[in-house]
């Protein structure tokens, strides 16, 4: 499991300040070749505790040279936040088999469950899983911006 610097606790991600407002941020990781293989789980960032999530824009470069196979899930985390050990596993809620990372791209999200991710009071993690591996991996970026409210 890879995990970007919001995951790792590097850089927090904006708290609401008042309930209803609305913050975001964006969490970017480079993948290489060796990355992009079939279950791989990238621990974007988390979906903050008491916080409902508004919108998620995934972008992502050319992932895959080849006949364009990969396909992403994005969704919420079992396990603690941040916690890079152990078998967690990645939810489809917001993202389910994606293929913007085919030829690159930005997509949003276009799955009602997105926008039905119950409350809870504690962070949860945010997770892209390689859901069909690349029949010729290509190193690339991978960005996720996670916009919620308080």
């Amino acid at each position: 499991m890879l995990q970007t610097d919001y995951a790792k606790g590097g850089i927090i991600a904006p708290t609401p300040d008042n309930a209803g407002e609305v913050v975001s941020y964006r969490a970017e990781i480079d993948l290489a070749t060796s990355d992009l293989t079939l279950n791989n789980i990238i621990e974007m960032g988390p979906l903050p505790g008491d916080c409902d999530l508004v919108d998620v824009i995934l972008d992502t470069d050319d992932l895959d040279s080849g006949t364009a196979a990969i396909t992403l899930d994005v969704g919420i985390m079992s396990g603690d936040f941040g916690v890079s050990s152990g078998s967690r596993t990645c939810g489809a809620e917001i993202f389910s088999a994606s293929t913007v990372a085919q030829a690159g791209g930005v997509v949003r999200p276009t799955l009602a469950t997105a926008f039905r991710i119950a409350r809870s009071h504690v962070d949860r993690g945010i997770g892209v899983k390689i859901k069909a591996a690349p029949d010729t991996p290509q190193a690339g970026t991978l960005g996720l911006t996670v916009i919620y409210r308080g």
